[in-house]
């Protein structure tokens, strides 16, 4: 942000001083003309100079730090700088109007111009479309209202230029009443872009939405573990838009599952919304469903999470009468006496079938759970017979080539393996598990030693 308003102050300062030397010459051939459509013109260029030295100052405010008063940033100054000039360019329309007015009424004059003076001010149309190019490429680089507001205003320059130069001409050839109608081209020049530079700084200030809430609820609804949005709200707050959003997600995840769904919402939303500066999401637990195995699943563990229990290999069938027969393997602390394991264990199948009416069975398989992570016990022996063995075995059943990456531990004195298995990815989820269950039986035949076999099924 720092070098953000630094770049944006170096290309005010060096606008200013292009449009003060415009000024300069304008004012000066006006008064030696006497042309009021010049003078016009010329008061339209130190009012592009002024609104230059607003909006250094704007930007300056705007880059003060977040404080107890502004915890926000002071970033709307930028944005009431180019509300500033937006003001100024309404003044000016109405001086130069009422000068027309007082000229139409007083009578016509014929300017005295000459071909040197029409060719100064052909170059000042030179330089004004060098500042209109330059202060706009960096106004959308950097998203920097101000200089947007400000190129616009510039860019009048260009049309009252050129219409000044055909009053000029038009006096030559005794065309005087041109010289009051171009210059009330000018008020009306000015005017539309005051309008345009106020009606856009106030939807910054006033809080206007910037984004399309259905294109922001779409990309959160594609983020994995969010099941609905609501309360869409983006603003500009002069550096960018602004977001604000409430997900859903499902009640049973921690708080660290619950941050990393809404950090991977906030990432998206900066990937997909170019000129997004923050999403704040405010994540909300929604009623899991209730019948299916979302729910079957989602009540167990958090039974289990309530009890201190480990929970993983959970299955379920529906028996001939419609109930629900469920098998897992539960995990309990390692310390604990098989008959306080096992008391442990009764009640929490007693509160999953009164939790879960619909199931009629519930079989568990009690496992320790270790207080810490195991380590490797040694070399692993036959180590290259056993991984000869299993991608024979694998290979026979996968294709040929499709084993790879074979890791064999030795953890606690028990023999465990992992492999990868390349697939067409095609292949449906179904069919690759029951490929890998296939695999895992043949494996566990031809190495009987083998304790434990992770497959992991890829595409190719």
């Amino acid at each position: 942000m720092v070098r953000r308003n630094a770049d944006v102050s170096r290309v005010l300062t060096a606008v200013l001083g292009l449009n003060l030397l415009v000024a300069a010459i304008k004012l000066t051939l006006g008064f030696l003309t006497g042309s009021l459509a010049i003078l016009a013109d010329a008061f339209h260029s130190l009012i592009d100079s002024s609104s230059n030295v607003v909006g250094l100052l704007g930007v300056w405010i705007a880059g003060r730090p977040a404080d107890d008063n502004h915890p926000y940033g002071h970033q709307r100054f930028e944005t009431i700088a180019a509300l500033g000039i937006g003001v100024m360019l309404a003044l000016a329309a109405y001086e130069i109007g009422t000068g027309v007015f007082q000229r139409l009424t007083a009578g016509v004059e014929i300017p005295v111009t000459g071909v040197n003076e029409i060719a100064l001010m052909a170059g000042t149309f030179a330089i004004n479309v060098v500042i209109v190019w330059y202060e706009s490429r960096e106004g959308r680089r950097l998203n920097s209202p101000v200089l947007l507001a400000d190129a616009q205003h510039t860019r009048t320059d260009l049309f009252v230029t050129v219409s000044v130069v055909a009053a000029l001409i038009g006096g030559r050839l005794g065309w005087a009443w041109l010289d009051p109608v171009v210059a009330l081209g000018v008020v009306v020049l000015l005017a539309k872009a005051a309008w345009g530079i106020v009606s856009s700084a106030s939807l910054t200030l006033t809080d206007a939405a910037v984004l399309d809430p259905k294109e922001v609820e779409r990309i959160a609804c594609a983020v994995p573990g969010v099941t609905a949005v609501h309360g869409v709200r983006s603003r500009n707050r002069g550096d960018g838009a602004w977001i604000d959003l409430a997900i859903a997600v499902d009640p049973v995840m921690d708080t660290a599952q619950a941050h990393a769904v809404a950090c991977e919402v906030e990432r998206r939303m900066g990937d997909a919304l170019p000129g997004v500066v923050e999403t704040f999401v405010h994540v909300e637990p929604v009623a899991p469903p209730q019948r299916g195995w979302n729910h079957l699943s989602a009540q167990l563990r958090t039974l289990a999470d309530g009890m201190g229990l480990g929970l993983h290999d959970l299955n379920a069938h529906a028996e001939p009468d419609g109930r629900i027969a469920v098998e897992m393997h539960v995990e309990v602390d390692e310390r604990l006496s098989l008959t306080e394991a096992h008391a442990l264990v009764d009640t929490f199948e007693t509160r999953a079938r009164e939790a879960l009416p619909g199931v009629a069975d519930v079989v568990t398989h009690i496992e320790p759970l270790p207080e810490v992570i195991a380590d490797e016990a040694g070399r692993v022996e036959r180590a290259e017979a056993v991984t000869a063995a299993i991608r024979a075995a694998t290979d026979d059943l996968a294709g040929a080539g499709a084993c790879h990456d074979i890791v064999l531990h030795n953890v606690g004195g028990h023999l465990l393996a992992t492999l990868h298995v390349s697939q067409p990815g095609a292949l449906s989820i179904g069919a690759a598990h029951a490929l890998s269950e296939r695999i895992e039986r043949e494996i566990h035949r031809v190495v009987p030693e083998l304790h434990r076999t992770v497959i992991h099924v890829e595409p190719v």
